[in-house]
């Protein structure tokens, strides 16, 4: 099913807010080295999952227990600062490991190109 108009406001709009909230409110703490990549929200607009990367050597599994514990206090916060909507959704945050796979993808596609340099003596087209 195709995301509304309205989500994809909404998506937005809490995107736009959980990044200045990790600045503003978290910014020395491991939390600040959280970038939200992506917000989806469901069709009824209750439910919204923030898709998050780190910072290179942020700690992940602590940066997600910090989260957990940080969780009720991040959502006070967005419903300060949207108010064009009746409820705001319920946050769920997941780590976003697409990057982390590019990077691993393009290691493996350059080591290929490596072995079969040195196998053929010859530069690849």
């Amino acid at each position: 099913m195709a995301e509304s108009v309205r989500q994809r406001r909404v998506a937005h709009a809490i995107q736009k807010s959980l990044s200045m909230i990790m600045i503003r409110e978290y910014g020395g703490t491991v939390l600040g080295g959280l970038c939200v990549q992506e917000v989806q929200v469901t069709p009824d607009l209750r439910n919204a999952t923030a898709w998050y990367t780190l910072l290179p050597g942020s700690p992940r599994k602590f940066t997600q227990d910090k989260l957990a514990e940080e969780l009720k206090h991040i959502r006070f916060l967005l419903s300060k600062e949207i108010r064009h909507i009746k409820f705001m959704p319920e946050l769920h945050f997941r780590f976003d490991d697409k990057i982390e796979d590019a990077i691993r993808l393009q290691a493996l596609l350059d080591t290929l190109s490596r072995e079969r340099e040195e196998g053929t003596g010859e530069e690849p087209q």
